[in-house]
């Protein structure tokens, strides 16, 4: 959710938190229209099975670019160095180490709500 509403498109990161060591698995998701969203951990598992028990850093990312141009077999290929891409949701979401988000992994099924804020800033480090 950011703001109250739906955030449809974004990836939703969980990463072992650094207390969880080796013990927990990277997993991830992306977010329906209604901001619901199945985790796939990484590793071979069984798609939409989630991930291990544990503690986890969580992070959102969505992001958009500038769209290629068609192909044109008569020149030359584009400098992707030039495209764009912007990030829709506040940075401070995007990196474990900004991110205030945290989940806890218990076995069974677990459902998390997490409420982004469009105005939400990284603290600047002193």
């Amino acid at each position: 959710m950011l703001d109250g509403k739906s955030v449809e498109g974004a990836t939703v990161f969980f990463s072992p938190a650094a207390s969880e060591g080796a013990a927990g698995l990277p997993a991830a998701g992306r977010t329906a229209a209604d901001g619901s969203f199945r985790l796939n951990a990484g590793g071979g598992a069984t798609p939409g099975a989630g991930t291990k028990v544990g503690d986890y850093i969580v992070t959102v990312i969505k992001q958009e670019s500038d769209s290629l141009p068609p192909p044109d077999l008569n020149s030359p290929p584009p400098d992707f160095k030039e495209i764009q891409v912007r990030d829709l949701l506040p940075t401070i979401y995007k990196l474990s180490a900004t991110s205030p988000l945290r989940a806890t992994v218990k076995p069974g099924k677990n459902t998390y709500r997490f409420e982004l804020d469009s105005k939400a800033k990284a603290e600047s480090a002193k």
